[in-house]
């Protein structure tokens, strides 16, 4: 048994069951700023120089020996001294389990159709027919509801193609789903244009909270990459819509969504401070770094990990912009696709269990009337490929975070011989995000020996 010998104020030797220093800690040091962050409890920490010193000395064999009580409590509480990793790690592991067997919510996403009034080249719904849900399908969906007896809540993703364009549709399922009297939210991922004021003040009805809009820079770069079909552009008239809705119903939350690539990087900015200056309440926006997999002339991708770390850091280091990519998320968010009552219903009440796989026919893993038609497929989403039973996951310093990336690319990985990077994207660039971090929470005034960032 490790022990811990601590030195009391009477000069009483006292001998107590020590913790381990966790292997899940990291150290690191920039022009006299001492700093320790911990992937268990995702907690970064800056010390003053002899905390660090001494957790630093003591790194080998955790001769952990603080006066200082508080300084102890933090460390405990950041999970730097632990009983044991692998106890830990079970805890994560565990609650991963439990919400992905979680039977009391049902997580639905519906497409109503497939078509689109967009057309945009990194985009898949161009490639699929344009497919509206029937009356037929929708009452069906409605006993598949009612069939799953332990279903006390219903989460609904509005996704398409543009599930506007399906909007009588949107309203009657939802309907039909609220007077089941089970707890009921809603949010959609729409391209905007058809935010009309008329509809705009039906969605609070909906239970519709929250919605995603793309725009993918300013009018110039936007209109080359997300027009209408008929090649009209569309951004003067989302912004018109997204003021709207903002005006109409202030409490609907807006996340608008910048596909980058080194097409429209340098326009990112100007995109942010057009709607920093609105001062939108309930608002944010986010980047997300896309592919050109139609092959066309207009987009070039970030090519490789390297190259989107150096943007994102670009983006808090010269303008404070702090996004998600800058530290791992709190919540240890596992994606739907692994919750067995986490569902993607297509127009035609086909099933599958990924949104990118949505007018895949090989994809498609069972149907709305409950009959499975692609088991193995169906069980690779649940339990495939998981992280926690991956050699190189399991090694990884950042899996009590990253809970091992997107599972889509991971099955790809496995079962298809590709090899899409699934790692955050700080893990080769940990101690410049981790800094950029700390600059951008910290006040410029630290007197504390350990201050949470």
């Amino acid at each position: 048994m490790l022990i811990f010998v601590c030195n009391t104020p009477s000069k009483i030797l006292e001998i107590l069951t020590v913790m381990i220093r966790s292997k899940y800690t990291y150290l690191f040091e920039s022009e006299g700023r001492y700093y320790i962050y911990n992937s268990l409890s995702n907690s970064l920490a800056k010390l003053d120089k002899d905390v660090y010193d001494e957790i630093t000395t003591c790194r080998e064999n955790n001769c952990f020996d603080f006066q200082d009580e508080d300084t102890m409590e933090m460390l405990k509480s950041m999970k730097v001294l632990v009983d044991n990793d692998m106890d830990e790690i079970n805890k994560i592991k565990y609650v991963n389990l439990l919400r992905r067997n979680e039977p009391r919510r049902l997580i639905l996403t519906i497409n109503p159709t497939l078509a689109c009034n967009f057309s945009c080249p990194y985009c898949f719904e161009g490639n699929h027919p344009n497919i509206y849900m029937t009356e037929k399908v929708e009452d069906d969906i409605v006993t598949f509801i009612k069939s799953n007896k332990e279903a006390k809540a219903v989460s609904v993703t509005w996704f398409g193609g543009e599930p506007l364009l399906a909007f009588d549709r949107m309203e009657s399922l939802t309907r039909k789903i609220q007077a089941l009297g089970l707890r009921y939210n809603a949010d959609m991922i729409t391209n905007g244009y058809l935010l009309s004021e008329d509809v705009i003040s039906r969605l609070p009805s909906l239970g519709i909270s929250s919605m995603q809009i793309t725009i993918d820079g300013p009018a110039r770069i936007h209109g080359s990459r997300r027009c209408l079909k008929s090649g009209a552009p569309t951004f003067d008239r989302i912004i018109s819509n997204i003021d709207a809705v903002k005006r109409l119903q202030p409490d609907i939350s807006v996340s608008v969504r910048v596909n980058v690539d080194k097409t429209n990087e340098k326009d990112f900015v100007e995109l942010y401070r057009l709607f920093s200056d609105k001062h939108y309440k309930k608002f944010a926006v986010s980047l997300a770094f896309v592919k050109d997999i139609s092959g066309c002339n207009t987009c070039s991708d970030f090519c490789n990990s390297r190259e989107q770390a150096e943007f994102v850091l670009s983006l808090l280091r010269k303008y404070d912009l702090d996004f998600s990519y800058t530290y791992p998320l709190s919540s240890r968010y596992e994606c739907a696709v692994r919750n067995r009552n986490a569902i993607v219903i297509g127009p035609e009440g086909e099933l599958y269990k990924c949104w990118q796989d949505v007018g895949c026919k090989d994809k498609v893993v069972g149907y709305i009337n409950g009959k499975v038609t692609n088991e193995p497929l169906l069980l690779r989403y649940l339990v495939g490929a998981d992280p926690f039973e991956d050699p190189k996951c399991q090694e990884c310093f950042l899996l009590p975070v990253c809970g091992g990336g997107c599972p889509y690319s991971r099955l790809q990985n496995v079962y298809e011989g590709k090899s899409v990077d699934t790692c955050l994207l700080i893990k080769d660039n940990l101690k410049d995000f981790l800094l950029a971090h700390a600059m951008h929470k910290s006040n410029a005034k630290n007197d504390a020996a350990v201050k949470c960032l």
